[in-house]
C-alpha cells in the first residue's frame, strides 16, 4: 500500500533515528561541519537488513521483472575501482578501461530535477540516478503518484535539497522508503548566516515565496560547487569501490563551474547599471542576484502558487513601471497567461524561458545539464537587459571552447 503522510510531523527523520558516525570533512575547506551523511558502514548494514517499508511484495516483484526485462539479466555491480569515465556531460557514460559495460545496481533518488542534474554529473553511468519530480513538473505543487512509491522503496539513497523545499515530496519519500535508507540534505552545507530569510508574513507575501527563507541555492554556481563536494562525499560512501571516480568527476565539474562563475560575473557586469535588476515570476534567483550584483526587485507569483489576483497584477505593473526595467522573466515550469498582460501594460518585454530546473536540449546531450541550463539563463538575462552577450561566446557546457 502506498503511504501518503497524513501528518508531516509524525513521519520522522531516519537520520535522527539512526545517527551517522562522524565524517572526515577536511576536503570541505572553510565550510561548516553540519551536514549529515551516512558512512559506508551504514550503507552496508542497511543493505543486509531485509524489507522495511516496501510498498508491497507485488510492487517489488514488478520492479524486479521490469529490471530483468530491460537488461536481460540481474545487474552486476562493479567490485573494483574504475579510473576513467566518458564525457562528464553524458548521463549514460560507460566507464572506460573495462572489458564490458557495468550495469549500475545502486539507485539514488533525488527530490528535484535541478539537483538530479548535479548528482548525474558526478555519478556518470555508475549509479541509477533519478528525480522523484519528473522533468517539466512544478516541484512545489507536484503530487506523487503510486509509481513514485516504488522509486522510494527501491532507493539506496535519498538526496533532497532540504530547508523545506518541496517538503511534501520528501515527506512522501520518507513514508515509503525502507527503514534505514540514508538521507542527505544538500542545504546543510550552506552557512546559516548566508541564508536569505524573511521574518514576517508581509515580507513573504511581498517577494512571493512560500517559505520563511529562500532555499534555491543552486542558482548560484558557487553554492552548486558546495553541493557537488557534498554529493561526491556521499557517493563515495554509497559506492566505495568507485570512490575515486566520483572525486575525479566532481573535481572536473567544479573546475567548470568556476569558469561559469567567472564568465557570469563578467556578463552581468556588462549590463547597464539602470537595467541591472530582475523581475521574475518565481523568486528562485535571489542567490544568483546577490552573487552577481543584480538584485531581485519583484516576484510575481503569490505565496499559494496560484494565479496572481487582479490586485497582485496591478501592484506588479506599477512596480515594473517604477523600476523601468526593460524585461522581466517567467519560468518554463510556472506558465502564466497573466504575464502577457503585464508585458502589454508596461511595455516591458516578457521572456518565458528562464529556468531554475528545466534542462535544455535532449537527454544525453551536453546542453541537457546543469551547466547547459545556467549558460542558457545567463545568456538570456544578459541579452534581455542590454549586456554584452559576446562575453559568453566561448562558454559551453564542459568549460570553454578550445
Amino acid at each position: 500500500m502506498v503511504r501518503y503522510p497524513a501528518d508531516p510531523q509524525s513521519v520522522g527523520d531516519p537520520l535522527l533515528r539512526r545517527p551517522a558516525r562522524p565524517v572526515n570533512r577536511h576536503e570541505h575547506r572553510g565550510r561548516p561541519n553540519n551536514s549529515r551523511v551516512a558512512n559506508s558502514r551504514d550503507f552496508t548494514s542497511r543493505e543486509i537488513r531485509a524489507g522495511g517499508r516496501l510498498v508491497s511484495v507485488v510492487a517489488v516483484v514488478l520492479v524486479g521483472t521490469v529490471f530483468l526485462g530491460q537488461r536481460g539479466a540481474e545487474p552486476v555491480e562493479s567490485t573494483a575501482p574504475i579510473s576513467a569515465v566518458d564525457s562528464p556531460a553524458s548521463g549514460d557514460s560507460i566507464p572506460s578501461g573495462t572489458d564490458a559495460p557495468v550495469a549500475p545496481s545502486k539507485r539514488v533518488l533525488v527530490s528535484d530535477p535541478a539537483n538530479t542534474a548535479i548528482v548525474q554529473e558526478i555519478a556518470g553511468g555508475l549509479l541509477i540516478v533519478e528525480s522523484l519530480v519528473p522533468p517539466g513538473a512544478n516541484g512545489h505543487t507536484y503530487e506523487p503518484v503510486p509509481s513514485d512509491a516504488i522509486k522510494a522503496a527501491t532507493a539506496d539513497l535519498y538526496i533532497e535539497n532540504g530547508m523545506e523545499l518541496n517538503e511534501a515530496v520528501s515527506q512522501f519519500v520518507r513514508a515509503n522508503y525502507r527503514d534505514g535508507t540514508p538521507e542527505v540534505r544538500l542545504s546543510d552545507v550552506i552557512p546559516k548566516n548566508e541564508v536569505i530569510s524573511s521574518d514576517s508574513a508581509a515580507e513573504i507575501a511581498a517577494h512571493g515565496h512560500a517559505h520563511s527563507f529562500n532555499a534555491h541555492f543552486w542558482t548560484d554556481p558557487v553554492y552548486a560547487i558546495a553541493y557537488a563536494e557534498e554529493i561526491a562525499l556521499t557517493l563515495r560512501g554509497l559506492d566505495p569501490a568507485n570512490g575515486e571516480v566520483y572525486s575525479e568527476r566532481a573535481a572536473a565539474f567544479i573546475d567548470r563551474l568556476r569558469i561559469l562563475d567567472e564568465a557570469t560575473r563578467a556578463a552581468i557586469a556588462s549590463i547597464p547599471i539602470a537595467n541591472r535588476k530582475l523581475v521574475v515570476y518565481h523568486d528562485s534567483w535571489s542567490y544568483f542576484g546577490r552573487r552577481y550584483g543584480i538584485p531581485i526587485v519583484g516576484a510575481i507569483q503569490p505565496v499559494s502558487f496560484s494565479e496572481p489576483s487582479a490586485e497582485e497584477i496591478r501592484r506588479m505593473i506599477d512596480q515594473i513601471r517604477a523600476e523601468n526595467v526593460p524585461a522581466f522573466f517567467g519560468s518554463e515550469v510556472f506558465p502564466s497567461d497573466v504575464l502577457e498582460t503585464i508585458a502589454a501594460e508596461t511595455g516591458s518585454t516578457y521572456y518565458s524561458d528562464l529556468s531554475d530546473e528545466e534542462l535544455p536540449g535532449e537527454p544525453g546531450t551536453a546542453e541537457h545539464s546543469y551547466e547547459g541550463m545556467m549558460i542558457q539563463n545567463v545568456r538570456l538575462i544578459t541579452s534581455a537587459l542590454g549586456g554584452d552577450v559576446s562575453l559568453l561566446d566561448d562558454l559551453v557546457p564542459g568549460g570553454r571552447r578550445t
